[in-house]
Formats: C-alpha cells, structure tokens, sequence
C-alpha cells in the first residue's frame, strides 16, 4: 500500500512540472510575440536616420527661367477635366500614431494636434498616397512663438528615401499635383499675411533609377496679384489657375476669381 501511495505522489509532482513547465513556455512564448510587436512599434520615422532628399530651393528657382500667365475666361477653365492622382487611403493607426508600412519597414509617426497654437507642439498628417509614383504625402507641422510651421514631405515606398519641399513660407505647400502624363508636379503656397498673393513651383520627375536626383527644380512663379483656389493640368505643359484676391466688404473677406493659363518649355 505505501508503494502504491509513493508512486502515485511521484506521478503527480512530475505532472505538476509538466504543467508547469508548459505554462512556462506559453509565457515565453507571449513575452516573446509582445517584444516583437514593441519592436516593430519603435520603427519611429527619423529624418536622420534614412535618405532624405531637400528640393524645392528658392535659391535654385531663381536661376531657372520664370512662368508667365495670361488671362482666359472662366469656361475656359471649368471645360478642363481634373485628372483624379491621390488615393485617400487610412494608414493604421491609434491615438498617438499612425504607421506607414513600406517595402522595408514599418515607419512610426506621432500624430499632430494642434491646441490651440501651444508652444512646442509637433507631429505629422497623412494625407494620402500616389498610386503612379509610390508615394505617400506627409506634411510635419510644429509651434514656435506663436506661429506654425509645415513641411510637405513624400516618401517613396520602395525605396525608403524621402524628399523634402522646401516651402515658400513658414506652413506647408499645397499637395503637388502630377501633369497628364507624369512629367512634372506642380505646387502652390499662398502667403498667410497677405490676400493676392503666392508662390508656384514646378519641378521636374526624372529617372527613378537615380532616386537622388528624382525630383528636381524646373521653373517658378511669384505672384502680387492673386491667390491659388485650384490648379489643373491641360497637358504636360500647360496648366490653369483658378485665381483670386480678397476684398474686405460688409466686415468680412470677399473672394473675387480670375483664371489664367501659362504654357512653359
């Protein structure tokens, strides 16, 4: 009989260690799957850290030859179609981030919110992806002194590197805006401080076998006259503004249009 009793108090502590040593392994095993869920987080996007391209110099602009515009009439302009080049797609995300996934990792950017222009806040905004070019748009919004700051920044998908335009003025510029057939993106900054007046940039898409030398300056335009409500494309070559100044009536801003036209080389 105290046989029997000792073997069955053997078979149950061997048991119990089993067990136990299985829980063991599970927990592990959970450990393990949650550090690499919080390794996989940690992929925060550092400009320093991959290839960032900077284009859009103002210096730059000024060498190159100058846009000019004529007047046409606003039928002209409504008769033009809008080619359709961003998708409004939603990254994942939480309350602090949203995550980018690209062909070599996944990039973590803390979200932008703006109380009220308290000092010191930074952050980023998706803003949507260019199907034709691999692209997603990104602007990187911060406070300082009472006044924001913006950078529109694309970063390509395939190949991790980033390009940088470089504003007209202290917020971003207006999302850039592909030519019929992809040869050139053209951008717009209206000035804060002022009500007819903006800045155009139009650079040139290149190779993307040279990633670095993707994008480049190719002509400008700065205008006193009017503000940017819409730009579109003719062809590559040709594009229409829908412009406008504002007058100050009855105790508010008054918007009054004009659209233009300029053909470049």
């Amino acid at each position: 009989m105290r046989k029997i009793l000792f073997l069955i108090l053997i078979i149950s502590n061997l048991s119990c260690k089993d067990l136990h040593s299985t829980e063991n392994n599970a927990s592990e095993k959970k450990d393990t799957l949650l550090k690499r869920d919080l390794s996989a987080e940690k992929n925060d996007f550092k400009p320093g850290s991959i290839k960032k391209i900077d284009v859009g110099y103002y210096e730059r602009y000024q060498k190159l030859p100058k846009l000019t515009f004529e007047a046409v009439a606003e039928k002209e302009f409504l008769a033009l179609v809008e080619k359709e080049y961003l998708q409004m797609v939603k990254p994942e995300q939480n309350d602090q981030f949203f995550f980018i996934q690209t062909a070599l990792k996944k990039h973590r950017f803390k979200k932008y919110r703006d109380y009220g222009g308290e000092e010191g806040m930074s952050g980023y905004e998706f803003l949507g992806y260019y199907p034709d070019f691999k692209l997603f748009a990104i602007t990187e919004n911060s406070t300082a002194e009472n006044l924001g700051f913006g950078q529109l920044i694309l970063l390509d998908s395939a190949n991790e590197y980033f390009y940088n335009i470089i504003s007209f003025g202290d917020g971003s510029i207006a999302l850039p805006i592909p030519s019929i057939n992809n040869k050139y993106f053209v951008y717009f900054y209206n000035s804060v401080y002022e009500h007819k007046n903006c800045d155009i940039g139009v650079l040139k898409i290149n190779d993307k076998s040279k990633p670095e030398a993707y994008l480049s300056e190719y002509t400008s335009y700065q205008s006193d006259d009017f503000a940017i409500e819409k730009i579109v494309w003719k062809s590559d070559r040709i594009f229409y503004v829908k412009g406008y100044q504002e007058n100050y009536e009855n105790k508010k801003w008054v918007k009054q249009f004009k659209y233009y036209k300029t053909e470049f080389k």
